[in-house]
């Protein structure tokens, strides 16, 4: 067992000669120096710029793809004001589709599947539950109720902002 007392202390600096000297204050080097003069900030600052011009890119991108989606959501709105126009409302989903989708896989569609059509490729589009007023709005130039026509209206609305393609 090692006492750590002041005769032990003092024993030790005997038996080795020379007391221990006195240090004085301690080293410390220079403090570094910062700056953005090295080649990691200009690799780094080129990275974040690549990274923003190719996300400009991609929104820009991506703006003009959805054009259409901007004229048609004009279009439904010139319609909603219009009562006399209302049937123009299928015309109207009728060309996006086809945009879209194509004509081989849109133009052949009508009644029940072209109603199930949409509610398939639009999240939480239910035209097909419209499906009787629909046929008498086409066929009979019949114009539903003011809620039916409201409600066919937002599912349209809808269907141009959520469909998939």
């Amino acid at each position: 067992m090692i006492q750590t007392d002041s005769t032990q202390v003092d024993s030790l600096i005997q038996q080795r000669g020379n007391p221990p000297a006195d240090l004085g204050a301690i080293y410390e080097p220079p403090a570094v120096s910062f700056s953005f003069d090295t080649i990691g900030w200009t690799v780094l600052g080129g990275a974040l710029m690549l990274g923003l011009l190719i996300l400009l890119f991609f929104l820009i991108r991506r703006y003009q793809h959805n054009q259409y989606r901007r004229e048609a959501m004009a279009a439904l709105q010139s319609i909603a004001s219009n009562e006399q126009e209302f049937s123009q409302v299928f015309i109207l989903l009728k060309r996006v589709a086809i945009r879209t989708f194509g004509r081989e896989k849109v133009g052949a569609l009508y009644g029940a599947s072209w109603l199930g059509f949409l509610d398939k490729t639009g999240k939480g589009v239910g035209l097909l539950r419209y499906e009787k007023q629909i046929e008498s709005l086409i066929y009979q130039d019949k114009v539903p109720d003011p809620e039916v026509r409201r409600n066919i209206l937002s599912q349209a609305h809808k269907w141009i902002k959520t469909h998939a393609g």
